[in-house]
């Protein structure tokens, strides 16, 4: 029996890839690993922090009121993407799940707001 090496097992193996359709994302691959688990793990409870923080903003008046209730949406839409990345739906990505850089402005732009007055 022939030894293969690396090049050539390497070669099989995408053209089995290639031969079942079975491709999956580094993205997926890296969900179903440890270190991806422990990631969305610890994406629940970025997801808590978020709703705590919306809790204690109820708490709030005025202008800290709306800050922190949009500084608890921003840390819980990011919680909930990272944490829901082996849940995808058809067509989905994790990227999409994720605030828009122009929510990150306005909570920038608010919490800048409250450092001034």
């Amino acid at each position: 029996m022939k030894k293969l090496n690396r090049k050539e097992i390497r070669s099989v193996i995408l053209e089995e890839l290639a031969a079942t359709g079975d491709k999956t994302s580094e993205m997926e691959q890296f969900a179903k690993s440890k270190s991806g688990k422990r990631v969305m793990k610890t994406a629940e409870s970025i997801k808590k922090a978020g709703i705590t923080m919306h809790e204690i903003a109820q708490d709030q008046t005025g202008t800290m009121r709306n800050t922190l209730g949009n500084v608890s949406k921003f840390v819980y839409e990011l919680g909930n993407a990272l944490s829901g990345m082996d849940n995808l739906d058809e067509g989905e990505s994790v990227s999409s799940k994720l605030p828009t850089v122009q929510e990150f402005k306005n909570v920038l732009k608010e919490l800048q707001k409250l450092e001034k007055m």
